[in-house]
C-alpha cells in the first residue's frame, strides 16, 4: 500500500477498473450461453473467446493507458472488430457481446476513432436484424442513426469520465507537490526567524555583557597587574566571538544591495586587510547569493579565529549562465584539511552548499595559509 498522497492521487476510474474487467467476463459468458442456448456455431464460441484472449494480451493495458491510444489498444480494436464480425457471421446472437465490446473501444481509442470502429461493429447486426424482419431501408437507416447516436454519446461519457479523472489525479498530486513546498518554505522562515531572535538575544545579552566587562576593566587597568590586562584580552576575543557569532545568525546583508555590495561590505568590516576582486558580471540567482554570504562570513570567521593571518584575499568570479565561484585566501599558519575535521561552521557552509547543488573545496597546508574555494550553478 503507497503513502497518503498515493492514495488520494488515485482517482475513482482507476479503482473501478476490477469492475470494468468482470462486467466484460460476464457479458462474454451471456453470449456464449445464448449462442448454445438458440444452436448458434459453435466456432463463433471460439471467435469470442480468442477475444478474450485478445483483452488479456493487449486490452487489458490498453483501457488502463493515462493516454490512449497505445500500441496495444490499435492491437486489440483490430482483433475485436475482425473476430466479432467473424463471429457475428456464424451465429447473430454474437451480438449481445456489443454491450461491453463498445465500451471498451471507447476505453482503449479516442471518441473520434472509437465512433467509427463501434459503426462498424454495429453495421452488420442492425442490418441483418431489420432484413430478417422485413423492415423499409429507411427504418434500417433511421435504426442505425439512432443506434450509432445513443452508444456514441455513451462512449463520449466514459471517454470523458477518463478524462476527467486522469486530470483530477494530475490535479490532486501537483497540489500535494505545492503543498510540501509550502511547507518548506514556512519552515525555512520559521528557522530565519528564529535565528534573528537569538542573534538579538546574544547582542542585547553577551555583546553587551563583554562590551561592559572590557570597559570596566579598560578603567581598572593600572599596566602593572598582569590578570587584568589577561581578563581584558578575553574580554575582547569573546566580544569579538559575539560579534562574529551575531553576524552568522542574522539574515544576510542583502537587503537593498548586489552580491558585490554585500561582500564588499563584509571585506570592509573584517578586523585585517581584505583584497576583493571580482571578474565577470551575472545575474545570481537570491538563494544563491545568500549561500555565497553566508559562505564568506563563516570563511572570515574561521580566519580569525584561526589562521593568524596578516592579510586576506577574497575573489568572486561569475561564469555567465554557467556558475560563480567564490573564494577565501589566506597567509596565516594554514593546516592539512585531510587530517583536520569540519568544525560546524565547515558542515554548516557545505550543507547549505551542497543543497543547492554546489561544491566546496579547502585547500592548505602548514604555514602556507588555507583556501576555502565555493562554487554555485546560476541556475540556483
Amino acid at each position: 500500500m503507497g503513502g497518503p498522497v498515493d492514495a488520494r492521487a488515485e482517482n475513482a476510474w482507476s479503482r473501478s477498473y476490477p469492475f470494468w474487467d468482470a462486467y466484460f467476463a460476464i457479458v462474454l459468458v451471456a453470449t456464449i450461453v445464448a449462442i448454445v442456448v438458440d444452436g448458434g456455431a459453435p466456432v463463433a464460441i471460439v471467435l469470442l473467446l480468442l477475444i478474450a484472449v485478445s483483452y488479456v494480451a493487449w486490452g487489458h493495458k490498453a483501457v488502463r493507458a493515462p493516454v490512449a491510444p497505445i500500441k496495444e489498444s490499435w492491437w486489440h480494436v483490430a482483433a475485436m472488430l475482425v473476430l466479432f464480425t467473424a463471429a457475428h457471421l456464424f451465429a447473430p446472437q454474437s451480438a449481445v457481446a456489443l454491450s461491453a465490446l463498445i465500451p471498451m473501444t471507447f476505453m482503449a481509442l479516442r471518441a473520434a476513432r472509437a465512433v467509427a470502429v463501434m459503426v462498424a461493429m454495429l453495421a452488420g447486426p442492425v442490418i441483418q436484424l431489420m432484413a430478417e424482419n422485413g423492415s423499409h431501408p429507411l427504418l434500417i437507416a433511421v435504426a442505425i442513426v439512432l443506434g450509432v447516436s445513443a452508444s456514441s454519446l455513451l462512449g463520449v461519457f466514459i471517454d470523458r469520465l477518463g478524462r476527467q479523472n486522469t486530470e483530477r489525479a494530475r490535479l490532486i498530486e501537483e497540489l500535494d507537490r505545492t503543498r510540501e513546498e509550502l511547507a518548506e518554505v514556512s519552515k525555512e522562515a520559521g528557522i530565519l526567524a528564529e535565528r534573528e531572535r537569538l542573534a538579538g538575544d546574544i547582542h542585547d545579552t553577551l555583546a553587551q555583557g563583554f562590551a561592559s566587562i572590557l570597559m570596566l576593566l579598560q578603567v581598572a587597568e593600572d599596566g602593572r597587574d598582569p590578570h587584568v590586562a589577561r581578563a581584558m584580552q578575553t574580554a575582547k576575543d569573546n566580544l569579538a566571538e559575539t560579534r562574529a557569532l551575531i553576524a552568522a545568525l542574522a539574515p544576510p546583508a542583502l537587503e537593498g544591495a548586489s552580491l558585490e555590495e554585500a561582500l564588499g561590505r563584509l571585506a570592509r568590516g573584517f578586523e585585517l586587510p581584505v583584497e576583493m576582486t571580482v571578474a565577470g558580471a551575472a545575474d545570481v540567482p537570491s538563494p544563491v547569493e545568500e549561500v555565497l554570504v553566508r559562505a564568506a562570513q563563516e570563511g572570515l570567521a574561521n580566519v580569525r579565529k584561526h589562521a593568524r593571518a596578516r592579510s586576506v584575499r577574497l575573489e568572486l568570479e561569475h561564469v555567465p549562465g554557467a556558475a560563480v565561484r567564490m573564494s577565501i585566501s589566506d597567509d596565516g599558519c594554514g593546516f592539512d584539511p585531510s587530517a583536520v575535521q569540519d568544525g560546524y561552521g565547515l558542515r554548516a557552509m557545505r550543507n547549505r552548499v551542497t543543497r543547492l547543488g554546489g561544491t566546496v573545496r579547502i585547500t592548505g597546508s602548514l604555514g602556507e595559509g588555507t583556501t576555502v574555494a565555493v562554487e554555485l550553478p546560476c541556475s540556483g
